[in-house]
């Protein structure tokens, strides 16, 4: 394999690039697939997903930002949303620098043991996850596996290539048209549980990527 892609999502307290941190979610994925990015042959799909939970009190002694606004969005959000944040098993919570440090360690496993060449780290948009994890690593001296240049951001992707597309049909470009090019994520799960999030981006790009190659072959 050349390439593995991940994608990380932060559950948080606020947002800046400095706020806590509740949960931790990534799925890595296989953007040659030609069934689903989930499927990797011959290894178990549960190795390809990293899903932690975070002890809040070591943040707030460390300075993270906890804001009211988010606080109130939380509040008002669905109690299965709530429930993927909130619950846990009996395995006591880690502090975001354990947990951080532990995922990094996990993406180079992970690029082992697919044997890829090269690591890509995705998230949905280009100026929160990233920085929420830029800002950890570089407070607690964790090195981040991945180069500069191998950073991605889902939602730039898309939507770029949901305009070559339409510009191609000779179609007007807006957000809802782009969407109905490709089929949603039905997996189990809850919007702000992070490993469904990430799976729910993953899929669109995957889907996205299929249809640019595709656009590809038929120019030739």
């Amino acid at each position: 394999m050349q390439t593995i892609d991940i994608t990380i999502d932060f559950e948080t307290c606020a947002l800046c690039p400095t706020a806590a941190v509740m949960s931790v979610g990534a799925v890595a994925w296989n953007r040659e697939a030609e069934d689903s990015p989930f499927v990797f042959e011959g290894i178990s799909s549960s190795l390809f997903n990293y899903d932690k939970h975070v002890d809040l009190r070591s943040q707030f002694i460390d300075g993270f930002i906890f804001d009211k606004e988010t606080a109130q969005w939380w509040a008002q959000r669905s109690d299965e949303a709530k429930k993927a944040v909130l619950e846990y098993d009996d395995t006591p919570l880690a502090p975001i620098d354990n947990v951080v440090d532990n995922f990094c360690r996990w993406m180079r496993e992970i690029k082992e043991l697919v044997g890829a060449k090269q690591l890509i780290l995705w998230s949905q948009g280009s100026d929160f996850d990233i920085a929420i994890l830029r800002n950890i690593c570089n407070k607690y001296g964790i090195e981040i596996p991945v180069s500069y240049k191998n950073i991605r951001d889902h939602r730039t992707f898309f939507m770029e290539g949901a305009k070559m597309i339409l510009d191609k049909a000779g179609a007007e470009f807006n957000a809802d048209k782009a969407y109905m090019l490709v089929e949603p994520y039905e997996g189990e799960g809850a919007a702000h549980d992070p490993v469904y999030d990430c799976k729910r981006s993953i899929y669109s790009t995957w889907q996205m990527m299929q249809h640019l190659r595709s656009l590809n072959v038929s120019k030739e």
